[in-house]
């Protein structure tokens, strides 16, 4: 959200009494910061083709799952916000489901977002955006690192590449 700031005259001609007028400023400037604070790392950016926009990415139909580790290292505690999934080629199933998942490098690991590809398949240049698991999978510590897991769909007759983005915020 992009905040832009009432003028004198549309403030004064606004319904409601001055303190209600303030506090609605207030909530949209509060609401443009907290767009601002969000960060965008691209967890497939080492993954790409020179040659080819379509093989960019994470392959989504090569048949063989791959975890690709320590994409993602909070620098400081922060939220996931979402795992966004923009599909460079065409997502088409033969066998398996496709799914990316962001997987905490932990003991025990926790998945703190997960996508599984539709069956119908999907359109390239589309973008999904994944919410994480639960709030408590959301927070991150300082240090904590994160893997990329991908299910691959096999592939004689499939095919599919994304590139994978993490929305956070700092804490």
């Amino acid at each position: 959200m992009v905040y832009n700031a009432t003028g004198a005259g549309a403030f004064r001609s606004k319904a409601g009494s001055l303190s209600e007028k303030i506090c609605a400023e207030f909530s949209q400037i509060d609401t443009a910061i907290d767009s601002a604070k969000i960060n965008i790392v691209d967890l497939t950016a080492s993954m790409n083709s020179s040659t080819s926009l379509a093989a960019n990415g994470v392959d989504l139909a090569s048949g063989t799952n791959h975890t690709y580790y320590a994409v993602f290292m909070a620098p400081v505690a922060c939220t996931i916000v979402s795992m966004d999934s923009y599909l460079t080629e065409a997502y088409v199933k033969e066998t398996t489901d496709a799914k990316i998942e962001l997987i905490d490098n932990a003991a025990s690991p926790v998945t703190r977002a997960t996508y599984t590809l539709p069956l119908a398949g999907r359109a390239v240049k589309t973008m999904v955006s994944t919410a994480p698991v639960s709030s408590a999978t959301a927070a991150l510590a300082a240090g904590d690192m994160l893997n990329l897991a991908i299910t691959e769909s096999a592939a004689s007759a499939g095919t599919g590449h994304a590139k994978v983005f993490l929305r956070y915020t700092v804490n």
